[in-house]
């Protein structure tokens, strides 16, 4: 994981503690090869703090007496020493007094190039502090690749003198709230206001051997510190700070003085040269606490050095022999201590590293799996110190000569790396280390895009089980999912010629995808590409049935465009069914056409030739395009079914109709079947009324008896006879014509006659030639259908009157017919006639039965006039009761009343009331009942 600098300018502040105000130039610095799995990378030593005014260093010049030949007379300080640098090397040499003066002049005047105001003579008696502020060198070149080419300048914007005489050995600064800078310096802790450098007033502590601030961040919202401080005496105290005061809380003993402390919210860690020490305060006021340090952890190598730094509110990470052990106050560990390479002089906490000094190098450990990450070699280092700015914790390294800032990767260059590297367990585990609960881990961008680029590494390793759990777990969008499948995109292109191989890989990838996106189709459903997107993905992975159904279902949420995908695909029937859902009829029926033909290759799912004759019925399809499917359908003789066609199809019989009986016969006319059929549709049906289609009806009837036999045409003699009784559009003359030529069709020349009104020559060939009694009967019976009382009457009389003169063939038979028929129910008979025209020598018993139905006969009838003359005289006197009322009843018409129908208003008293109080003039009423 390689850190690399960023391009923004930093400017930040730094506080450097000097026991003389002279830094010695920096040495070269090295250069380290990059590698693929740094955490930190030196940026760059600082620039030595060069004079103002001179190029040159004085101390160089008189350390080195060549290096006094560079001067040249722009050096307004130095070019009047020039003869004379030889001789200062040695000071005893120098016996001018004046010489000495300028000498201590000129040194003066650098200090003071350097931003140094106390006068020189005080500078080696007392010790400073300078405040620094750093910041990424301007240039014009162009910006360097490479982060070790980057250098800094220091510009020393505040100096203070502390007026003590050894080196300051800690320095803590304070910048939320308070301000304050914390210095130790000969066994003084002071402090100063952290912008100007000024000593606050009341504010210092002596004999303290080392302190502590406290990191408790509502300290810091409260506007006050806690400080912990370690005296010589072997006591420690604790103060509470503020703006202006210094108060101590409680204080308490202990056997030996401590050489580091630390303080948080939940209490104290300190240590001496071989144990650590904790203190867990009690929740009293009492300044003097009862409670102890207790030891937590003791170490017996003396060559081991005691330090530890702060993980986490109470907990710590202690420095053991070789390892690192995670402690909390109370002396509790919950991991395994780290392992460390070397032991390391001092380390640091820089979440979620842990960066620790060696002999010879720096060594970062990641403290998510104890693991070493990063050698940095750099000799003779003293200090680590963590420098916050914008967001970046930059890492000041010092050692005798140099100061190097390390900074940091940033979080997601290392995921990169990890990533690259597929380590994607310690990746997730990185980005999910800045989250302080599960819940903050679901909505943290930098956890939720570490997931999705893990998921789709997992996605393309073919791991598709752990890389749906991760889509699943962050609810990524599925088209992001559709850029990771080789040759999805675009969805509206067909699936290249895979090959074999790769078709199982495939597979895997899209029903993973189905899987994901159906398993959320309430949420991707509105979507424009999702239906499209599952059905790319259906074509390679389900089965031609899924692949139909699903059509189905959703066609109407898939552009018609894809059907050409569906052709590529050889999927004919569902690139038909897209194309009925997008009304593309034509190209659905030829599709059909195409696959019953054989063109296409064979698609088991395609339902049969039927479908097409189901789809044009069912669908509201062009006429034009319906009729020559039927025909097409014709030509494969597949007459079944265009016969639907035909029949289902039939609204006018207007010519311009294709569907007209005219246009359907002139095709279906040379299929007999199929014309009879047809035929029979329209006349009963359809009560189609034309002379032309009943005379070709009658005629195909007459053609199918004639050429069957006797004893196998007797269903159809039975249509043909039913049909001459019951149609009346049919040329009787032209059928009574050709029926003649026959001796066989007896009968239908007495129905003909019939039809013709020729009662009495039809009843005449069914007694006296046929002798069917039976049907003549039955015949009158049908000729009586819808017929007046009189007409019924006329017909059966004409029938009674053919049996009278029969009866002289087959008396005996014919007396039996006659009663027969004289007490048949469905025929009236006008009875007075009938018994003037019986043979007299007939006795009464045989008609006892017809009297008694005359009589009830003329006995109904006599009551229904009655009963009919009642109910009109009551009708009568119920509407002279209505308009008795009505005249009663006062209507007030003037000029304002207007007219229900013309809306004018009326000029005369006359005038149309209705029952819903509406008025009307007379004429408008009576035209208003014309029209409707």
């Amino acid at each position: 994981m390689i850190f690399t600098r960023t391009s923004y300018c930093i400017e930040s502040i730094v506080i450097l503690m000097l026991s003389v105000c002279i830094l010695t130039e920096q040495q070269q610095q090295q250069q380290q090869q990059r590698s693929t799995s740094q955490l930190y990378h030196i940026l760059t030593s600082l620039k030595p703090l060069r004079p103002q005014i001179c190029q040159f260093k004085f101390e160089n010049c008189i350390q080195d007496s060549s290096y006094a030949d560079q001067l040249n007379t722009d050096c307004d300080i130095y070019s009047r020493l020039r003869d004379c640098f030889r001789s200062l090397l040695d000071e005893s040499q120098c016996l001018s007094t004046q010489l000495k003066r300028q000498y201590k002049q000129a040194k003066k005047s650098e200090y003071e190039a350097c931003g140094v105001t106390s006068a020189y003579e005080k500078t080696r008696s007392f010790c400073f502090v300078h405040k620094f502020r750093l910041r990424e060198r301007t240039t014009d070149e162009p910006k360097s690749s490479s982060p070790q080419d980057k250098g800094y300048e220091c510009l020393c914007i505040a100096s203070q003198n502390l007026a003590t005489h050894k080196p300051v050995m800690k320095v803590k600064v304070v910048t939320v709230t308070l301000y304050r800078l914390f210095t130790l310096s000969d066994n003084c802790v002071q402090i100063l206001d952290s912008d100007n450098l000024q000593l606050i007033p009341n504010m210092k502590l002596k004999n303290i051997s080392t302190f502590g601030i406290s990191s408790a961040t509502d300290q810091y919202q409260g506007g006050y510190i806690d400080m912990c401080v370690s005296t010589k005496r072997n006591r420690i105290q604790i103060y509470r700070l503020d703006k202006n005061n210094m108060n101590l809380r409680y204080e308490m003993s202990v056997q030996d003085s401590f050489t580091s402390i630390a303080m948080d919210d939940r209490g104290i860690l300190a240590c001496t040269e071989a144990e650590y020490f904790a203190y867990c305060p009690s929740s009293g006021t009492d300044r003097r606490s009862i409670e102890s340090f207790i030891s937590i952890f003791r170490l017996d190598d003396p060559n081991v050095p005691t330090c530890f730094t702060n993980i986490s509110p109470g907990q710590y990470l202690l420095n053991g022999p070789n390892i690192g052990v995670t402690t909390s106050l109370q002396g509790t560990s919950q991991r395994a201590p780290i392992m460390f390479v070397n032991t390391p002089i001092e380390f640091i906490y820089s979440h979620p590293y842990l960066i620790a000094l060696a002999r010879e190098s720096i060594h970062i450990y990641s403290y998510l799996d104890d693991q070493l990450k990063q050698e940095i070699p750099m000799k003779f280092c003293r200090t680590l110190t963590n420098m916050q700015q914008e967001n970046i914790k930059t890492i000041i390294v010092t050692n005798k000569d140099n100061i190097y800032l390390l900074e940091p990767l940033s979080i997601e260059d290392q995921i990169d790396q990890l990533l690259n590297s597929y380590r994607l367990q310690e990746a997730l585990t990185l980005a999910e280390s800045n989250c302080t609960s599960i819940k903050q881990r679901r909505t943290n961008p930098l956890v939720i895009t570490t997931k999705k680029r893990i998921a789709f590494v997992e996605f393309g390793a073919m791991n598709v089980v752990r890389a749906l759990t991760l889509f699943d777990d962050i609810q990524i969008d599925f088209n992001e999912i559709m850029t990771q499948i080789p040759n999805f995109l675009p969805l509206n292109s067909p699936w290249p010629t895979i090959d074999e191989n790769l078709i199982t890989q495939y597979c895997q990838w899209l029903n993973a995808f189905c899987d994901y996106i159906t398993k959320r189709a309430a949420e991707f459903s509105r979507q424009p590409n999702y239906y499209p997107a599952l059905l790319k993905a259906y074509i390679l992975t389900k089965s031609r049935e899924t692949l139909n159904d699903f059509l189905e279902q959703h066609s109407s949420q898939i552009p018609a465009e894809y059907c050409n995908i569906l052709l590529d695909a050889k999927c004919y029937h569902a690139a038909a069914l897209l194309s009925s859902a997008h009304e593309k009829h034509e190209q659905t029926v030829n599709i059909w056409k195409r696959l019953v033909l054989n063109e296409y290759s064979h698609d088991e799912t395609f339902p049969g030739v039927w479908i097409l004759a189901k789809y044009v019925m069912e669908k509201d399809i062009d006429r034009s395009v319906a009729f020559s499917t039927a025909e097409w359908l014709l030509e494969q003789h597949e007459e079944e079914l265009a016969l639907k066609i035909f029949t289902s199809q039939h609204r006018t019989e207007a010519k311009t109709d294709p569907f007209c009986t005219d246009r359907v016969i002139g095709v279906i006319k040379k299929y007999s079947t199929t014309l009879t059929l047809y035929l029979e549709h329209v006349v009963f049906k359809l009560k189609i009324e034309s002379d032309q289609i009943h005379t070709m009806l009658v005629n195909i009837y007459l053609d199918q008896v004639l050429s069957k036999s006797d004893d196998t045409n007797e269903q159809i003699r039975s249509k043909l006879q039913t049909f001459i009784i019951t149609s009346n559009s049919y040329r009787v003359q032209s059928v009574l014509n050709r029926v003649n030529q026959s001796s066989r069709l007896r009968r239908e020349v007495a129905l003909l006659h019939g039809k013709m009104n020729h009662f009495d020559q039809a009843f005449q060939i069914l007694i006296d030639e046929l002798q069917d009694f039976e049907y003549a009967e039955d015949y009158c019976i049908a000729l009586s259908q819808d017929k007046s009382s009189g007409d019924r009457k006329i017909v059966a009389h004409i029938l009674f009157k053919v049996l009278l003169n029969s009866l002289n063939k087959n008396s005996e038979k014919i007396t039996t017919v006659i009663l027969h028929l004289l007490n048949n129910t469905e025929i009236e008979f006008d009875f007075i006639e009938v018994l003037q025209q019986l043979p007299s020598h007939w006795s009464l018993t045989s008609l006892s039965h017809i009297l008694l139905r005359a009589l009830r006969t003329y006995s109904y009838v006599q009551r229904s006039s009655k009963i009919e003359l009642a109910l009109v005289r009551v009708q009568n006197q119920q509407l002279r009761f209505q308009f008795s009322q009505l005249k009663l009843k006062n209507t007030l018409v003037n000029e304002h009343r207007q007219c229900q129908h013309c809306c004018q208003p009326f000029h005369e008293t006359s005038c149309v009331l209705y029952q819903d109080g509406h008025r009307a003039h007379v004429h408008c009423a009576k035209r208003f009942n014309q029209n409707h």
